[in-house]
């Protein structure tokens, strides 16, 4: 078992983690509390890759990755939701900045310190990330910019639109914002970087969006279990939800391991 690992990569759900976790040479997989952290290589760099849970649980699990193995920077990782028009499904998104909404219709709020919080990107991985010399060598497009975490899923083309124009992110998710918070009150150099898995012009219907929102993964299965129940077609658009994540979800794990490696 790695106690002390060049970087920890934090994501909210195991569909997220997966691909990256296949990855790893060495592999350990441990149970912290309700965080399941797994620990190896990839290619010259000790990683520990964490599912954190969805939401603000994910700065408790950030809390625990970095007491349990001190890692030597942290990134924010897995899919978000794209602001932008700009955004295809697929694109990997480095955020600039990130600040927390309690909806799409409140502005940003900032740290508890009073300043917005930063991801900085510049110098190497494990000192400041993600790499400006890594990110020119990688074979896709990459979307720069800030990325706001939300306390819920934001499910609709127009409440996606009204987040873009009122903060000016190009992204959305759930725990970016948390753990970035928890990695700079640790003092770890910290970074985001995503993949966008649904558009700004993707509707989510507002049943699976609150599915998709809750915190704890066995809520969620019981949740989805009475959503099939009440409406059987659920399970057509939640099979396409799925798959389309496993695909970025799949990406996102390469341009990972090309930035850490």
């Amino acid at each position: 078992m790695i106690d002390r690992v060049d970087v920890a990569i934090v994501f909210a759900l195991d569909l997220e983690a997966a691909p990256l976790r296949d990855r790893l040479q060495d592999a350990v997989r441990l149970q912290a509390r309700d965080t399941a952290v797994t620990t190896g290589r990839l290619g010259d760099r000790t990683v520990a890759i964490a599912v954190a849970g969805m939401g603000k649980v994910a700065a408790r699990a950030t809390r625990q990755v970095i007491d349990g193995h001190r890692p030597g920077a942290v990134i924010a990782a897995g899919l978000c939701g794209g602001l932008s028009p700009d955004l295809a499904r697929g694109t990997l998104v480095v955020a600039d900045r990130v600040a927390h909404v309690a909806s799409a219709t409140r502005p940003p709020t900032m740290s508890p310190g009073g300043a917005e919080l930063i991801t900085t990107a510049a110098g190497p991985v494990g000192l400041t990330l993600p790499d400006p010399a890594a990110l020119e060598r990688l074979s896709c497009v990459v979307a720069r910019g800030l990325v706001v975490t939300a306390d819920a899923v934001v499910a609709t083309p127009d409440a996606k639109r009204t987040l873009g124009d009122e903060t000016g992110a190009i992204a959305v998710d759930m725990e970016s914002w948390w753990i970035v918070d928890e990695a700079l009150q640790a003092g770890r150099p910290v970074g985001v970087v995503r993949a966008v898995s649904d558009t700004v012009d993707t509707a989510i219907p507002a049943d699976i969006a609150r599915l998709a929102g809750m915190p704890h993964a066995m809520r969620r299965v019981g949740a989805a279990m009475r959503l099939l129940w009440r409406r059987p077609g659920a399970i057509v658009e939640l099979a396409e939800l799925r798959d389309q994540a496993h695909r970025v979800a799949d990406d996102l794990a390469a341009r990972l391991a090309e930035l850490v490696a």
